[in-house]
């Protein structure tokens, strides 16, 4: 399926329509690009927007809540466990299957309420236990997915509180 989606990040935007696949993969790099590349504004006037029209079938998308929130009905206390809140939003609200490492950490920073920076400089260390820990799969260099009982029990969790 396609999707479409127009970015504007200060003065900066772009436009694209492709498949659903991008979308999840690399939609948060690209974003993140946008941003580092956009010009500094101290304007409050402008404000930076995305929008998105996505056409693609939406029907995966069970959940309505943030990673912020996620992380909280987790209890979430160190990397590993904003890493399973990531991964959680990615799977059970955005309807993703697998996640790139760029992807995880996007989404973590996107909660913060727990995200901490040295969570990145350790972000590989910590994939590497949980994949050890049998809670992620490794199904790529750098691309991740969510074992199937780590998956039930994040769902059971959330789906309890």
């Amino acid at each position: 399926m396609t999707s479409k989606v127009r970015i504007k990040a200060g003065s900066v935007e772009v436009e694209f329509e492709g498949s659903e696949e991008y979308m999840k993969d690399e939609l948060p790099a690209l974003v993140e690009l946008l941003y580092s590349l956009s010009p500094a504004d101290d304007s409050d006037e402008e404000e930076e927007s995305v929008e998105l029209q996505a056409t693609a079938d939406t029907s995966k998308q069970k959940l309505q809540m943030t990673t912020n929130t996620i992380a909280a009905k987790l209890n979430a206390k160190k990397a590993g466990d904003l890493i399973l809140a990531a991964c959680g939003h990615l799977a059970l609200v955005k309807g993703a299957t697998t996640y790139s490492r760029s992807n995880i950490l996007a989404e973590m920073k996107l909660a913060t309420n727990y995200y901490k920076a040295t969570m990145n400089k350790n972000l590989s260390g910590s994939l590497k236990t949980l994949v050890k820990q049998n809670e992620l799969l490794e199904t790529a260099t750098d691309t991740y997915a969510l074992d199937a009982n780590t998956q039930k029990k994040i769902e059971s969790t959330l789906n309890a509180n």
